[in-house]
């Protein structure tokens, strides 16, 4: 197995097929979508995006290690998801919370040569952020910095301006996960510093639920998850994940029945 190739193949498919679920109060994407997130802006940016985890499961393998930067690939994928497409930041929430699983993900990989323990990949996020640099922070808040602009393209484009401060990381915190513990108010940023947890119920819901296909399984506990978490988008990032996750360990998983 080359995990490089089903790393990749694995963004694709969650981030694709999240969005075809039906999720009411967010948006039902095939025929109620709002401007910036039709349908077609979320697939298009999932399959654009995927090559920067392709890159990143590439420099953790050649290195051997947790590389010296790895949030670089947070803004090249962000950056390469709105080509050939309008709206704002789409997947801003699903990068965020894929780069540190994907980094656990091949560093678990070079020591056991599977990823089919998930419960050890979710387990080693915190540790990737432990070790992350100030090379991290400054990258991260590149890529923090270009949701904003993102958003406020898209927002200026409707007539609806919204500024807003955007926050400054470098120079102030020595690694992403210092710069996280100030930070979680953000439900991505709180998931990641502590293992998971929603995603990994996500994913043991689905893999109990699939009998009848994983967009009725993703639709099921998306209502279950949204009185919780009362953030529709959180959910559904939450739920690409989940499904990253079931395909990381089942491959060969029959997801359309």
């Amino acid at each position: 197995m080359d995990i490089r190739r089903e790393i990749l193949r694995n963004t694709i498919l969650c981030q694709a097929l999240q969005p075809l679920g039906y999720k009411p109060g967010l948006t039902s994407r095939m025929a109620d979508a709002s401007p910036g997130t039709k349908l077609e802006y979320l697939v298009i940016s999932g399959i654009n995006s995927a090559w920067a985890f392709y890159d990143l499961a590439d420099r953790v393998l050649a290195a051997g290690r947790q590389p010296d930067v790895i949030f670089d690939l947070a803004f090249e994928a962000q950056a390469a998801s709105v080509r050939s497409r309008m709206g704002g930041k789409v997947n801003y929430g699903q990068i965020n919370l894929l780069v540190p699983l994907i980094t656990a993900q091949v560093l678990v990989y070079l020591e056991a040569g599977t990823t089919e323990d998930i419960d050890a990949i979710l387990e080693r996020t915190p540790d990737v952020l432990r070790h992350t640099t100030a090379r991290d922070v400054e990258a991260i808040e590149a890529f923090i910095h270009l949701g904003y602009e993102l958003s406020a393209r898209h927002h200026e484009r409707l007539g609806q301006p919204r500024p807003a401060p955007r926050p400054v990381l470098q120079g102030r915190y020595a690694t992403v996960w210092d710069a996280a513990r100030d930070f979680q108010h953000i439900h991505a940023v709180r998931e990641y510093t502590q293992g998971y947890p929603y995603c990994k119920r996500i994913y043991r819901f689905l893999l109990h639920n699939l009998e009848a296909g994983v967009l009725p399984a993703s639709e099921l506990i998306y209502r279950f998850l949204l009185p919780e978490i009362d953030r529709a988008d959180v959910v559904a990032d939450m739920i690409a994940i989940g499904l990253y996750l079931v395909l990381t360990r089942y491959p060969d998983t029959v997801l359309f029945p």
